[in-house]
């Protein structure tokens, strides 16, 4: 890890009010999720009390939260889905989630959703396209009954895991990297799903029950978790070791957008020219991630979606213009992607990175009725 260097990252304007030392600490949290924090200090050569007081600053000042990421297809999930369109501008918010926020919420496969006024998008893994349709046909009714849609409607993508290749999955190393001028790795290296042939793994009972106790517990220890979940403290430090040594899950640090002081969350789809294919296009991905430093970024051979913060409407412009630029001129595309420009300090975050509920179905266990 770090051999792939982006050597000339692009750099942003810097809205935040951190200090160098405190972007220094909260870059590396992020880029080595999995290292300890002497681990850390040792990467960035800091002072262990140095380290420790800015990382406790920022935590209690809610700049960053730790959680841990199931590698979906590797468990035996088979579809990742994304759902994104305009909603009718004579309707609100609040009228919409008074009638169908319940039921939207009640979409354990839907894991991450944002809506701004007209605007909406969400992402979502089922085990198989039974569940997803089911929770489509659910979503479509309610909202087409209360004249919620557009014309057009909502639009999903789906994306199998065997046949996509998930580039970045909550992975904000590179946007951090850019926004402080610090070095960033072309890949990532923190969270590879799986895809093509691949061996879905078997887990106990007891592996079952701590990774649900990770999912819900990230930051805790494993005495806890094991209190929590009813099994030993060795049991989950010996399941703890094999979910990494795997990459059956992945412990990620999230950064607090809002406090960083990005300004604009864009969703951009885009469909491929069908003579190329993902390994056409693979140098194509470090072009991305220079420039848009996607969070979210998973394609297939037809067509492909990020999801990228930015500190202004400017500053994604030009970096959009670069990357739809290289496209165009290598025929990768036949016309410009759709893209939701949606305003972080006005969006609502409906659901915001929730696996437990998703996990606790699927493993038919759940920490809530213990």
């Amino acid at each position: 890890m770090g051999e792939n260097i982006l050597e000339d990252q692009v750099e942003i304007d810097n809205p935040s009010d951190l200090s160098q030392n405190e972007a220094r600490v909260l870059h590396s949290l992020i880029k080595w999720p999995d290292l300890t924090d002497q681990g850390i200090h040792s990467q960035i050569h800091m002072k262990k009390s140095t380290f420790s007081s800015i990382k406790a600053r920022l935590k209690e000042n809610d700049y960053f939260q730790k959680i841990y990421v199931p590698n979906f297809p590797l468990i035996g999930f088979e579809v990742m889905e994304i759902m994104h369109g305009h909603l009718n501008r004579f309707t609100s918010l609040s009228e919409r989630m008074r009638v169908a926020g319940d039921v939207i919420k009640s979409f354990v496969e839907d894991f991450y959703v944002v809506s701004e006024s007209n605007k909406a998008f969400n992402l979502s893994i089922s085990e198989n396209l039974t569940e997803y349709f089911k929770n489509q046909e659910r979503f479509y009714k309610i909202y087409s009954e209360n004249k919620f849609l557009t014309r057009e409607g909502m639009k999903s993508q789906l994306y199998p895991f065997r046949i996509s290749r998930v580039r970045s999955f909550l992975d904000f190393d590179s946007l951090i990297a850019k926004m402080f001028g610090f070095a960033s790795e072309v890949t990532s290296y923190n969270l590879e799903m799986p895809t093509g042939n691949f061996e879905v793994v078997k887990l106990s009972k007891a592996e079952k029950k701590v990774l649900l106790g990770l999912i819900k517990y990230p930051e805790e220890s494993d005495t806890l978790i094991a209190d929590e979940v009813g099994v030993s403290r060795n049991t989950v430090a010996n399941a703890k070791k094999r979910f990494l040594d795997e990459n059956i899950c992945f412990p990620k640090v999230i950064p607090n957008l809002s406090k960083l002081g990005l300004k604009l969350l864009v969703l951009s789809y885009r469909k491929f020219n069908p003579k190329t294919t993902m390994e056409h296009r693979k140098e194509a991905s470090d072009l991305v991630r220079k420039h848009l430093s996607p969070f979210f970024y998973v394609s297939k051979n037809l067509d492909g979606f990020i999801i990228s913060a930015h500190t202004s409407y400017e500053e994604y412009n030009r970096s959009m213009d670069e990357v739809v630029r290289y496209y165009l001129q290598h025929d990768y595309i036949e016309d410009e992607p759709i893209t939701y420009n949606i305003s972080i300090p006005d969006m609502t975050v409906i659901k915001n990175i929730e696996f437990l509920p998703l996990l606790e179905k699927y493993l038919e266990f759940s920490l809530s009725n213990k």
